[in-house]
């Protein structure tokens, strides 16, 4: 079933060659290859790479064990389950976690769905650590410290690539406690059930990440 979910490339299947969307991963799939040729540059120096669009083989589902460097909670997403098509929309809860992949600014964003909503609808469905996302930040090695911008601007990526762009599919976004938590502006959590209203293509997406404030930056 997971592998069927829209965040695994899973939208785009071919009878006899499987997801058609691995057809476009190159056949080195290292970190290093992929992020440089094969991961899109969204705005300038901003690269990402998504499991929606297709998974490489480092990406999906792994154990919080998997990852070398432990995962940082962001915050809480409460929104519509789109990773499969349901005859009627279904409010989920969704941790967002963030930590880096082999480079200090490779950023690896994890989400886990929370079962409560979707047990009696999917009924082989099971939480995991599902690595969705890969942001790589080009920048100074003294200039690679998070900040509200760079980390709304990741959260803003991965919110797009799962399809929620449509009015009324984002209920709320609650900060964690963490240092990483507590670095995202308020006005974003206020903001972010509109936000990304009618933000349907790639071209939308990288205007809504160059607006967003330098000014908003915390040190």
């Amino acid at each position: 079933m997971k592998y069927l979910m829209s965040r695994f490339g899973g939208h785009g299947v071919i009878i006899g060659h499987g997801k058609s969307s691995d057809s476009l991963l190159p056949e080195d799939q290292s970190v290093d290859h992929l992020l440089d040729h094969y991961a899109k540059e969204i705005i300038p120096n901003y690269f990402f790479i998504s499991s929606y669009d297709a998974k490489p083989d480092y990406m999906g589902t792994l154990h919080w064990n998997d990852f070398k460097k432990p995962p940082v909670k962001l915050g809480t997403l409460t929104h519509h389950f789109t990773d499969l098509l349901l005859q009627y929309d279904v409010s989920v809860t969704t941790s967002i976690y963030l930590t880096t992949h082999r480079y200090d600014n490779v950023y690896a964003l994890i989400i886990k769905t929370q079962q409560q909503g979707l047990a009696h609808i999917v009924a082989d469905y099971y939480e995991s650590y599902d690595y969705v996302l890969q942001v790589f930040i080009r920048s100074k090695e003294d200039d690679r410290r998070l900040n509200t911008v760079k980390l709304e601007r990741m959260l803003l990526l991965l919110f797009y690539k799962m399809g929620l762009i449509y009015e009324g599919q984002i209920g709320a976004f609650e900060t964690s406690k963490t240092h990483l938590g507590k670095l995202i502006s308020k006005d974003f959590e206020t903001d972010i059930p509109h936000l990304l209203n009618e933000v349907d293509t790639d071209d939308k997406i990288a205007e809504l990440l160059k607006n967003r404030s330098d000014e908003k930056t915390k040190h």
